[in-house]
């Protein structure tokens, strides 16, 4: 699949040029206020922009499916009937009843969609934004109303679908996890792109603070003129290593969460075993980062 070029501008409500790929099913992941719905509204045609592809085209010229937060769906009409919406013609139900099964969604057709969980509501949406066929499809924020079992059984299967069909989406999250399973992923901060590539070698190689930031490693410092990254996961505590004092410990499922103030900065570490009391605040430790895991930036 050739990769589509995005290269917008927008002026309000968020000031923002962004420069990057789709390339299969893409995630925009960001922080809340860089500007993810903007940028997917204007690529819409919702909001004023300049930039390509489909500048100056309407909202209906464009050949875009859009999925907002909810899943939009109208309260009066059943699932067939909010499928069909966007179709012309005589056949009109019968070529949703067909996508619904395609989709294995067809059991939902006569379903109102107020009797519908989160998860079919979801795919219920997405079945609407395909059934006109679509270049393009957009997603904002796709299952964060979803508990994470859920979510990630959608998620595959949005997936599997937009692949088997061939169609490229861009979903903006704020979500790492999300975004990891994505094929492509942007990373949106500052008003910019400040990285895109394979997904897990964006994950593997974040180019600035702000990257490993937003691709979730909570630690990140300088030391001797560079710039690290490492996640908590990937501390250890040791009877040698980096000396810190802990600031707190509390619990961290079924594990333990500290902070703790080192020379170059404050790190956290998630243990796997409990046992908080032997880490009260004051307590001296040293924190042993693995090589493999440390993350070298820029």
């Amino acid at each position: 699949m050739k990769p589509l070029l995005v290269d917008y501008r927008l002026a309000a409500p968020v000031a923002l040029h962004a420069q990057f790929e789709i390339q299969g099913f893409t995630a925009l992941l960001g922080r809340s206020g860089a500007g993810k719905t903007s940028l997917l509204k204007a690529l819409a045609g919702l909001l004023p922009a300049a930039g390509a592809p489909w500048g100056g085209l309407s909202a209906q010229a464009r050949p875009i499916g859009y999925l907002p937060q909810d899943s939009g769906l109208f309260p009066h009409l059943n699932v067939l009937e909010n499928t069909a919406y966007a179709l012309r013609g005589p056949r009109r139900l019968a070529q949703a009843q067909a996508l619904l099964d395609e989709l294995r969604l067809g059991a939902l057709a006569r379903r109102a969609v107020n009797g519908l969980s989160g998860g079919e509501a979801q795919r219920v949406a997405l079945a609407r934004a395909l059934a006109h066929g679509p270049e393009l499809l957009l997603l904002d924020e796709p299952l964060s109303g979803l508990d994470a079992a859920t979510r990630d059984t959608a998620l595959a299967w949005l997936h599997e679908t937009l692949t088997a069909r061939g169609l490229p989406a861009l979903a903006a999250t704020h979500d790492p996890v999300i975004a990891g399973m994505a094929d492509w992923l942007v990373l949106l901060a500052g008003g910019r792109v400040i990285q895109q590539g394979l997904t897990s070698e964006v994950f593997n190689n974040p180019g600035s603070a702000a990257a490993a930031q937003l691709l979730g490693f909570e630690n990140v410092w300088e030391a001797e003129g560079a710039s690290y990254a490492i996640r908590a996961t990937d501390i250890a505590l040791a009877g040698t290593g980096m000396p810190a004092t802990v600031l707190s410990a509390r619990g961290h499922g079924a594990g333990l969460r500290l902070e703790c103030a080192g020379a170059a900065a404050r790190f956290v570490v998630h243990l796997e075993a409990g046992g908080r009391e032997r880490f009260a605040p004051g307590a001296e430790v040293f924190l042993r980062p693995d090589p493999l895991k440390l993350k070298r930036l820029g």
